[in-house]
């Protein structure tokens, strides 16, 4: 069978994966000139197995709206009053329920868990498969009291889930990560929440890695620079992808364009309710002259996460509403610089940065979308993953690749309910 995997981002490439290892012949479509340029390419490289909090959620919507207030925090707002943000803000305030927010945490911790085991069969059998990972978790550490409290209390419902964390005090906490000593000498570090099962890794080394076992061991072909215009349809199935290369036709498809595959899909009828949140990140050289934090950790309050990727110390972080605005926020930019300054007392070498901007995915409950399009049966979507499209990538792909030979399994069952309101356009 032909398979056509629209985006050859991180979804996309291991979307590709398990479709050519399945035994399908698979094609892959790219605006870009290579694969994993998009949100893929300098992202925060958290695998945050145990961070299934929805954006939506009471607590991140008063984070939120503290950041509203304040000129500098991880929030920017340019393009607030854009019809679509309204539509999408409308969606993702009703998710913010207590019940369905205990509802979207369990879901999202349902593909991450089985994303976390899939990813360990994956590493067995693709032993060159390298990217920095790193399986010692990460490490959630708060400045605030109130903060850390509410924290734990999320932490303790997550745990009935499966989804274990040790509550660490601020003693504990610089046991961990030493270079947490500044804000505790400062008396800002109320404690910290430690979820072993987390890791981490550099998505673009994973991405292109993959991209060359899919060439090579499995004859997936990448086609690059084909940027797609339209889907054609006769209105039962898709009939083709047009694209700036041509026309390219398969028995299947499958979409993993992320933030900006909606417009494309509204054309034929299709609505994923996906906007673009977009993300900065900083790259900062360390090494044993400039050191930095060795541990992946997560600033909660200022909606900032931090890796050691090899030699670079990653941190990524902020929230900007522009709906697909390409220019720099330097105010974003300012503010992470600020806070990595303010909370480290080494942090490598600030004389060696290179700043980066992406365009995150969000659905308004936090779940992509995963599924079989019963409106054209030889579609399928994989896209709307947010800030956990790292995360939930190759347990993502696996799920799509099974649903594409009718291997169905109840435990994803939630993600065929989603599929019925895509067609609200």
């Amino acid at each position: 069978m032909k398979v056509i995997v629209l985006g050859a981002g991180v979804i996309g490439v291991t979307t590709a994966y398990f479709i050519a290892k399945a035994g399908h012949q698979v094609t892959v479509l790219e605006k870009n000139s290579s694969c994993s340029m998009s949100c893929s390419y300098a992202n925060g490289g958290q695998l945050s197995y145990s961070h299934i909090e929805p954006w939506s959620s009471k607590t991140s919507l008063l984070s939120i709206t503290k950041a509203a207030i304040f000129p500098s925090s991880f929030l920017g707002i340019s393009n607030i009053f854009n019809r679509e943000f309204l539509t999408w803000s409308y969606e993702f305030l009703k998710n913010s329920n207590a019940k369905k927010n205990h509802q979207n945490s369990k879901n999202i911790y349902a593909l991450s868990r089985h994303s976390k085991r899939t990813l360990e069969n994956l590493l067995k059998e693709e032993t060159d498969l390298k990217f920095d990972y790193k399986n010692s978790g990460i490490l959630h550490f708060y400045r605030d009291q109130k903060r850390f409290n509410a924290a734990i209390k999320e932490a303790e419902i997550h745990n009935s889930f499966g989804c274990k964390a040790q509550i660490l005090n601020s003693d504990e906490c610089i046991k961990k990560e030493p270079t947490l000593v500044k804000l505790y000498d400062e008396n800002k570090l109320a404690g910290g929440i430690f979820y072993e099962a987390d890791a981490s890794g550099d998505s673009l080394i994973f991405t292109k890695s993959l991209e060359k076992i899919c060439r090579e061991k499995y004859g997936v072909i990448f086609e690059y620079d084909a940027e797609v215009k339209n889907i054609f349809t006769n209105y039962k199935s898709i009939t083709g992808i047009n694209t700036s290369k041509g026309v390219f036709v398969a028995d299947k498809y499958v979409s993993c364009l992320g933030a900006f595959g909606n417009k494309l899909l509204k054309g034929i009828g299709i609505d994923t309710k996906i906007f673009p949140l977009k993300g900065y990140s900083l790259s900062i050289a360390a090494d044993h002259q400039f050191i930095a934090p060795s541990l992946a950790l997560t600033d909660s309050e200022n909606k900032i996460v931090y890796s050691r990727i090899g030699n670079v110390f990653r941190v990524a972080g902020s929230v900007e509403i522009c709906g697909s605005k390409t220019s720099e926020n330097k105010s974003l930019i300012s503010f992470l610089k600020t806070t990595v300054r303010s909370s480290f007392s080494d942090f490598g070498n600030f004389n060696e940065v290179s700043q980066w901007f992406g365009f995150r995915p969000f659905r308004p409950n936090s779940t992509p979308l995963i599924c079989q399009v019963n409106k054209y049966q030889n579609l399928f979507l994989n896209s709307g993953h947010g800030s956990l499209g790292w995360t939930l990538s190759v347990g993502s792909a696996d799920i799509i690749a099974n649903l594409m030979d009718d291997k169905k399994s109840e435990q994803f069952a939630f993600l065929e309910e989603q599929e019925k309101e895509i067609y609200r356009v």
